[in-house]
């Protein structure tokens, strides 16, 4: 089963594409994780509403894309679908993935700066993205940001 809301996350190491090393529950704030497959629908359907979340919020809280595949497919994807938050790469091994448990993809964690998790979604739940949406807008003070406006999503999209 994957971790959920309350657990302690555990601490990892991955490289970004580019090689650069990144320990992202040492940077002591608030971190969103959002594991994903390049291949998959669901994630095609939920990481530019994540980017959209990184553009509001990042300023405060670290955004990491634990990518399921190769470097080249990692930055193909950030590339297609607009990503400018830094990307890790999970691949061939998935032991974060692992290490997480994570079982469907996409799935989304908020971890507070002492490694509890506060927030944990699997596939795309537009609900739950909402109220992601709003816990981050409260721990930045930063206004609410637009995830849906003007866009036509379904409820929910099955990882």
């Amino acid at each position: 089963m994957p971790l959920k809301e309350g657990a302690k996350a555990p601490e990892f190491l991955l490289k970004d594409p580019q090689g650069g090393s990144h320990k992202p529950l040492s940077e002591g704030k608030h971190i969103l994780l959002v594991f994903y497959k390049v291949t998959c629908p669901t994630c095609q359907l939920t990481l530019p509403f994540v980017e959209k979340l990184f553009r509001a919020y990042g300023e405060k809280v670290g955004f990491f894309g634990v990518v399921q595949d190769p470097p080249q497919e990692a930055i193909n994807f950030a590339n297609q679908y607009g990503l400018t938050f830094t990307q890790l790469i999970d691949a061939p091994n998935y032991e974060v993935s692992i290490l997480y448990d994570v079982q469907v993809v996409p799935t989304i964690y908020l971890i507070d700066p002492e490694g509890s998790i506060l927030f944990m979604e699997e596939s795309f739940v537009k609900d739950r993205l909402e109220e992601l949406n709003s816990k981050l807008s409260q721990i930045t003070g930063f206004p609410l940001a637009s995830l849906f406006e003007d866009v036509s999503v379904p409820a929910f999209k099955a990882g």
